[in-house]
Formats: structure tokens, C-alpha cells, sequence
């Protein structure tokens, strides 16, 4: 098995959290003008008002700002500890997600909030997100059409960002718990998270269409995670867009609503492109979904090269959370299970005319299956994909473990008994009654 998350409410400190992230995100995260009411927000919201149903649009709004908080630092933190970014900062507190040696009491990964630029965190900001998103599904199920206009869209996008929350948690880390709950496997956080996404879709159909696709994409992402392949692409079938995704939005007005991606590279020199994804082409051309460019200087640690991702040009550049490729990739692995080669053959080639590279010829089952991992790793290049991927394809990790680390010292994990994921943490353990403590 490997490591998750713990929830966000498990225990009095966590319970904390939650209340200081919906109140920050309303002063953070409501000045986006797209995704707000056409209202003036109170400068202050105590805690009654947040069971009030006259806030309803505005804590969807604050639940979907910590998400996207949380989710450029979990693209930084799991590029890292996986294979798209390599360390390149002076501070021994970041060392460690490179290295791959993630222990329980780390703090940066379990006890960091929202909106850091150097060492991103983890665990705590996809905790508050989620637990957030669900609290406000809640009240919004408990409340009338009458009490809140637009009531089955708004259920549609916290059951959505409820969703990816889960979805995520699960991706990274090897057991999690909710509100106190029990602590639970990846296998059955991937089945809240389908739920969630059932629960959209059912409140999206008719209302919110934008929803009604991220949610078929998150399911089919479910489902895919519990090795439903069926399921999965027959999900990812009903994604007919072509133009769709749904973005995670990012600005400059404040570190929390900043693109983490961006400033890691280009602000701060804090990381960079693994070597793994340089000069990477297909049928001898470029590929333009993973084009990096040698920025001709050295980190902070003074001694690893800055090659720089050019797929977010700027500060405020969004990040998708859900698209039209990921559920093409998606269907394409379903085909290609069900024996059907060569339907998967053609997915992968529409994507590569649209990137303008040369056709996939395909090959054996095996070896479109191998294709399909390798057109994730591009096409999804730094979008929160891939280290799921590295722990559900059992992909060799690279440099292997015990190589000597360089730059800085020490060795790649992980190491003997520690698996390639996020433990649950201390923090959770020690705070949840329902949980195991440690020695």
C-alpha cells in the first residue's frame, strides 16, 4: 500500500485550519472578478455566517479558491518527490521531497499552509480544500432552491472540487481519514471521490454543463484509480468537447493566488525540469507539449542548472484541472484493455496531430499500453498527473534509490520500508481518536 493525506478535520488543530481557510480564501481568493457574485463581500464573515445560505455562492467561491491554492503546490511537491522537477534551492527543509526521504513528522509537507513560494506543502492544503468543498456540499443539500438560487450548479462544483480534493489525497499519500473518521486505504478515498463526482453529475445535468464534463473526467479518473477500466472510459466517452477544461485560475495579486509552477523557475531558482524531460521529440521532432528551455544560470544551491518549463508563461497563467486530452488518454486505455488497439492507435494520433508531431505507428497491446503511459507523461506534463501515475503504472523510479544525491548530500529513497508516496502524518495520528498513535 502507499501514503495519503489525513483529513482536514481530524482533530481540534485541523478544525482550526479549516475555519482560518475559508475566511482567508474570502479575502483571497474572492477578488478574482470571474468567479465571484456580482456583489460587494462583507470584509468579515464570522463563523454563522458560514451555515448561512445567503453565503451559499460566495463559500463555493472560497471552497474552489483553496483548491486552487492547493493544487499548484501539490503539482511543485509531487513534480519533485516524483520525476518532472529536480531541487535546486539552498534551504535543507525542501531536500527532502527531491531526495524522496518523507517521513511522518516532515514539517513542510504535512504542517505548511497555503501560499508558500519556496518549500511547497501538501497535506494541510488539500485537507482544508476538501473538508471546505464537503462542508459546503453539505449545507447546500440541506437547504431549499428557494433559500439559494443556482442551488443544483453550486452542489455540482463543491461536489466537483470535493472530488478532486479526494481524488488527489488519494494519488499521493497512502491512507487518509475524514472528520475524524477511521483511517482509510487509497482504494477507498477513490471511492469517496467517485462519489463525490456521482453527486455533481447528477446535480450538473441540466445546469452547469462546464461541471457536468470535470465531473465525468474526475469519475473516469475514479475509476480509473480502482481499475475499473470500463467504467472509466465509459465516462471519458461522454467528454465530446474538444475545447474543454476546466482551469485552476492564478494571479498576482497575492503569494496564495500566485502560480507555484512559474515562480519556482522564473522568480525564485528554487527548481527545474528534470533532465528526464528535456529535448524530449517524437519521429525525430520536437515535442511541443514538453518544450523546456536552459535558462543559462545555476539555483540557489549554486550548483544545479535551471532548465525552465515554458507551459506556464506567467505568474498568473492558469493550470488545468480537468480536459478534453486527459479523458482522450483515458478512453484510449480502456480501448486498448478491451482489445480494441487500435482505436487506442488513433487517439493517441489525434493528439499528435494537434501537437503537430509525427503519427504513432502502434504496435503490440503491451506496447500501446507503454505508449499511452508515455503520452501521459507529456501531454499531462506538470498538471498534478503524473506521480499517480509513477505509483499506478509502477514505473521504475529514477535515479533508483541508495544514488547518491547530488549537489546537496545524502542518498535517494525511498528508503527500506518507505514507499514512493506522502505518509499519513504525524499531525493527523496524534490529533484523531480513531487513528493509531505513534510511539
Amino acid at each position: 500500500m502507499i501514503s495519503i493525506f489525513a483529513s482536514h478535520g481530524a482533530g481540534r488543530f485541523m478544525r482550526g485550519l479549516t475555519v482560518v481557510g475559508a475566511i482567508a480564501v474570502v479575502a483571497g481568493a474572492c477578488y478574482d472578478a470571474g468567479k465571484i457574485l456580482d456583489q460587494d463581500a462583507p470584509s468579515r464573515v464570522t463563523a454563522t455566517d458560514l451555515d448561512n445560505p445567503a453565503y451559499a455562492q460566495l463559500l463555493v467561491t472560497s471552497a474552489i479558491g483553496d483548491f486552487e491554492c492547493a493544487f499548484t503546490q501539490y503539482i511543485v511537491a509531487t513534480g519533485l518527490v516524483g520525476d518532472e522537477l529536480i531541487d535546486a534551492q539552498l534551504s535543507q527543509a525542501g531536500w527532502d521531497y527531491d531526495r524522496r526521504t518523507i517521513f511522518p513528522a516532515s514539517g513542510p509537507y504535512s504542517l505548511g499552509g497555503c501560499g508558500v513560494t519556496q518549500v511547497p506543502s501538501l497535506y494541510t492544503p488539500l485537507a482544508v480544500a476538501r473538508f471546505d468543498a464537503d462542508k459546503i456540499l453539505k449545507e447546500l443539500q440541506g437547504w431549499t432552491d428557494a433559500q439559494v438560487p443556482n442551488r443544483q450548479s453550486l452542489i455540482a462544483q463543491a461536489a466537483v472540487y470535493a472530488g478532486y480534493g479526494l481524488e488527489l489525497l488519494g494519488e499521493a499519500m497512502c491512507s487518509g481519514a475524514i472528520d475524524l473518521g477511521p483511517e482509510m486505504t487509497r482504494q477507498q478515498l477513490f471511492a469517496a471521490a467517485e462519489a463525490r463526482f456521482t453527486t455533481a453529475i447528477t446535480a450538473a445535468t441540466g445546469t452547469n454543463p462546464t461541471m457536468l464534463k470535470a465531473a465525468y473526467v474526475g469519475r473516469a479518473r475514479a475509476r480509473l484509480n480502482q481499475n475499473n477500466l470500463t467504467g472509466a472510459g465509459a465516462d471519458a466517452a461522454l467528454v465530446t468537447d474538444t475545447a474543454f477544461v476546466l482551469n485552476a485560475t492564478y494571479s498576482a495579486t497575492a503569494t496564495r493566488r500566485e502560480n507555484l509552477v512559474w515562480s519556482q523557475m522564473y522568480r525564485g531558482l528554487f527548481s527545474a525540469v528534470d533532465p528526464s524531460y528535456r529535448g524530449l521529440t517524437f519521429g525525430g521532432q520536437p515535442d511541443p507539449r514538453v518544450n523546456v528551455v536552459d535558462a543559462g544560470v545555476v539555483g540557489a544551491d549554486r550548483g544545479t542548472e535551471i532548465w525552465r518549463q515554458t507551459k506556464y508563461t506567467a505568474i498568473g497563467a492558469p493550470i488545468p484541472i480537468a480536459r478534453y486530452a486527459e479523458a482522450q488518454l483515458i478512453l484510449a486505455e480502456a480501448d486498448n484493455a478491451a482489445n480494441n488497439t487500435a482505436g487506442a492507435v488513433d487517439i493517441i494520433n489525434a493528439l499528435h496531430t494537434k501537437a503537430g508531431i509525427p503519427q504513432y505507428a502502434g504496435g503490440t497491446q503491451a506496447e500501446v499500453k507503454a505508449q499511452i503511459i508515455e503520452e501521459r507523461r507529456r501531454e499531462l506534463f506538470l498538471e498534478g498527473q503524473r506521480f499517480g501515475d509513477l505509483i499506478r503504472y509502477n514505473v521504475a523510479i529514477q535515479p533508483a534509490p541508495g544514488t547518491a544525491f547530488p549537489v546537496k548530500g545524502g542518498s535517494y529513497g525511498p528508503n527500506t520500508g518507505i514507499q514512493l508516496c506522502f505518509p499519513l502524518p504525524d499531525v493527523e495520528r496524534n490529533n484523531n481518536p480513531n487513528i493509531g498513535k505513534t510511539s
